[in-house]
């Protein structure tokens, strides 16, 4: 809801009000953010104000000596006119001048407001601000959305050109938000390639935190998106502000505390290597950044992010739509395979419950290691003989839905598509440009390479029964320089790239809309809401380590709703980290969001088998819970040695609990579980096995026969006897489960154990089911 009354500007949510105003020099000034105000609230109560210029301040102009901008929460933020904290916008206009004072000039309310050729939220009303400077011509109009149900605000900006010459924008970001400080952690998703998105927190001291992607893409390093928190808030507790931005190129997020303990956040494109030329009479757009508050810790930001993102990013066509279980051959063949061994993969599959094969990387080009083919697009006849047509219909005829794996962004040295297109390849022109896997990348401001991609992917995805895609980018841009562009124009390129990949994206969505597009850039390198809006989930990581994915899940699941965080089970031994988690808690862990399998289904055991069977029956009999329930954090490794994850739905919940090591003689555990609807509920555990192999010289104390170890009968019942674990089954209170919480049973301790003691190893896990009973 937007109230505007005289010159006070309040946007309502469900359980938020943000509010601002227009102050005696015309500028915007903000109030307040935070929980809902009621509508009587007198704003005067809510300004910072002063009336005397301290020493070596700068007052706004001589009438109005003792107002500094220095020292004023506002809106949006220029250089010149005495304020000295990181501005929202920098720009050179046509005299060589860098000084804008933008000031109101009126506001409008917009319905269904869109904006060409950039990801952006749905929308219904859209309160936009116009200011300008009247005496350089300079117009900017800021848009604020409420997003009500999710209690988000939306925000972004667009500048124009009103001179008779182009000015240069150095910085232009999306958002400015200036409020007191209250000793707030920074806690941001910082990472690397299969290590993404762990969670960090900053203690805030005065100066200006920053950070960013200067790599072409979102980046694994730096997740664009943020919390501000007070310090004693947790996931159920506490203050918490959330800003996530709608975009997938180079970005820059600083907070600044200044020495009056106001702080001010700004983020949007980032202003390193950037220099856009506005011609006149034309505008630029800003990417839109979502802010969103909470009062009871971070669960409730989370929530609140994952129904926006839900219900206003993900395309219509796959909102709340339930995904497909796939089976990916990556880790199983790497490059080598043939038609007769995907067949028999898929075949296996379909045994075991899977919905979907993916081919991945080498079904095209002379593809067989990672040094040739990128960019030609058609299939390998020594793979695939008779093309992707015949080998989708044969996979259809399993029981299979069949998707792909692409890179189109790449070119690789040895390809035809370089040998015909040489200038097509980003580089300079005088430097050999750097590789990365041996790869190349295409210069996406080039509309010829965008046309070329546009017409080339429409024809692949035509060519079959394609219903899924995985698109990838396995590098960051380096060289950066375009032959499309004029010596003075290169400072536009990062920016332009992101939109020219945005039209092919566009295009694609647009002429297959029931094709599910996957995301995925060396797993998470670009996961983020821009590339969400034009693909419903992204691969998470290349590391399906599960003991290191609960890490990375973690992370991103402050930000990301489960539909849209794609998770593998994978082999015996992490490829990745060369660990062993048990086959139970591989599947514990990736089922909360999108389920995949990523190993030989054609070499399992008949004990791995019989268990990745259950797991496929029980994942698909909760499916929709695991994709679209609401998450809770309720315990994290980097704070005990436990994991507690929770998805409900309020009367029916998932909750994994996941062991890090073993502890010898160690406390019984207890779960504490809120949220869930007051009554009384069931709690089973998933029904798992273990294999008898992992007992060692100990299992003649488990079974009641005796055994050899390493015998070939120890061998032939260990690869077919699933070992049961403990069995829960009781009715708890909801008072109960939130005050004294959920008993689990009793660990193993020593060499002896009973019937309903729980046997965890390393890396072990549970899942329970709490089901509320109706009288």
């Amino acid at each position: 809801m937007i109230r505007i009354k005289d010159r006070v500007f309040f946007l309502d949510s469900m359980d938020t009000t943000y509010g601002f105003m227009i102050d005696e020099q015309g500028h915007l000034e903000h109030l307040y953010y935070g929980a809902k105000l009621d509508e009587t609230i007198d704003y005067n109560t809510l300004r910072f104000q002063s009336d005397f210029e301290y020493g070596s301040a700068t007052s706004y102009s001589k009438e109005t000596r003792g107002v500094m901008l220095n020292e004023k929460p506002l809106e949006v933020s220029s250089y010149g006119k005495g304020d000295y904290r990181e501005p929202t916008i920098h720009l050179e206009l046509p005299d060589g001048s860098r000084t804008v004072d933008l000031t109101y000039v009126r506001h409008s309310i917009a319905k269904s407001l869109s904006f060409q050729g950039l990801p952006q939220a749905d929308k219904d009303e859209t309160l936009v601000i116009t200011l300008e400077d009247k005496t350089t011509n300079i117009e900017l109009e800021l848009f604020y959305t409420v997003l009500e149900a999710s209690n988000m605000i939306v925000r972004n900006m667009r500048l124009y050109n009103r001179n008779d010459s182009p000015i240069i924008l150095d910085k232009i970001l999306s958002m400015n938000l200036d409020m007191p400080n209250n000793s707030y952690l920074l806690s941001k998703l910082d990472g690397a390639w299969i290590r993404e998105r762990h969670i960090h927190d900053t203690p805030l001291l005065y100066g200006t935190v920053r950070f960013d992607s200067k790599k072409g893409v979102s980046s694994s390093n730096h997740n664009p998106f943020f919390v501000l928190k007070e310090p004693h808030t947790t996931d159920e507790f506490g203050r918490a502000y959330g800003a996530a931005l709608i975009y997938s190129g180079n970005y820059e997020t600083s907070v600044e505390i200044n020495p009056h303990d106001m702080l001010r956040i700004n983020m949007g494109i980032n202003s390193f290597d950037f220099r856009y030329k506005v011609e006149a009479g034309r505008s630029f757009i800003t990417p839109e950044v979502l802010l969103t508050y909470s009062n009871k810790g971070l669960n409730q930001l989370t929530q609140q992010f994952h129904q926006c993102i839900n219900d206003h990013i993900v395309s219509k066509e796959f909102r709340y739509k339930e995904r497909p279980i796939v089976i990916n051959n990556w880790e199983a063949t790497y490059f080598d395979f043939n038609e007769k061994k995907l067949l028999a993969i898929a075949k296996q599959a379909k045994r075991l419950g899977i919905e979907l094969l993916c081919l991945d990387d080498g079904w095209f080009g002379n593809r067989d290691d990672d040094t040739s083919s990128l960019g030609d697009w058609t299939y390998n006849p020594k793979k695939i003989k008779h093309g992707l047509q015949s080998l989708a219909s044969k996979i259809n005829k399993i029981g299979l839905d069949f998707g792909l794996w692409v890179e189109p962004e790449m070119v690789s040295e040895n390809s035809e598509m370089y040998r015909a297109h040489p200038s097509w390849v980003i580089r300079t022109p005088h430097h050999e440009p750097s590789q990365g896997r041996h790869q190349w990348m295409l210069d996406l401001t080039n509309p010829d390479v965008v046309e070329h991609l546009k017409s080339t992917l429409t024809t692949l995805f035509q060519s079959a029964n394609i219903t899924y895609v995985k698109w990838d980018m396995n590098r960051n841009i380096s060289d950066v320089y375009s032959p499309h562009y004029k010596a003075d124009e290169q400072g536009r390129f990062h920016h332009d790239y992101i939109c020219g990949l945005y039209h092919v994206l566009d295009h694609l969505k647009t002429t297959f809309p029931t094709i599910l597009f996957e995301s995925c850039s060396s797993g998470g390198n670009r996961f983020d809401l821009g590339m969400l809006y034009y693909m419903p989930q992204t691969w998470t990581s290349d590391n399906t380590d599960a003991y290191e994915r609960t890490t990375i899940q973690e992370g991103t699941s402050l930000l990301y709703p489960l539909s849209t965080i794609s998770n593998h089970v994978s082999g015996n031994r992490s490829h990745q980290t060369f660990r062993h988690v048990p086959l139970e808690s591989r599947f514990n862990v990736a089922c909360f969001g999108i389920l995949g399998y990523e190993l030989d289904v054609t070499a399992l055991t008949p004990f791995e088998r019989r268990l990745i069977t259950r797991q496929i029956e029980y994942y698909k009999e909760h499916r929709t819970l695991f994709q679209f329930g609401r998450f809770s954090r309720l315990h994290s490794l980097q704070d005990q040695n436990h994991t507690v994850w929770m998805v409900d739905n309020e009367d029916d919940a998932q909750v994994l609990y996941f062991q890090q090591l073993f502890r010898p003689n160690d406390r019984i555990d207890v779960i504490r579980v809120t949220g869930l609807e007051s009554g009384k509920y069931r709690i089973t555990n998933r029904e798992q096995a273990m294999n008898i192999r992992h007992f060692g010289s100990l299992v003649n104390r488990a079974l009641p026969i005796h055994l050899r170890v390493n015998s070939w009968l120890h061998n032939a019942i260990a690869n077919r006897y699933l070992f049961p674990i403990e069995t829960v089954d009781c009715t708890v209170d909801s008072i109960q489960l939130e005050e004294q919480g959920f008993i689990l049973p009793h660990p193993f301790t020593g060499t002896d154990h009973g019937e309903h003691d729980m046997i965890l190893e390393d890396f072990g896990s549970r899942l329970y089911r709490f089901e509320k009973i109706n009288d």
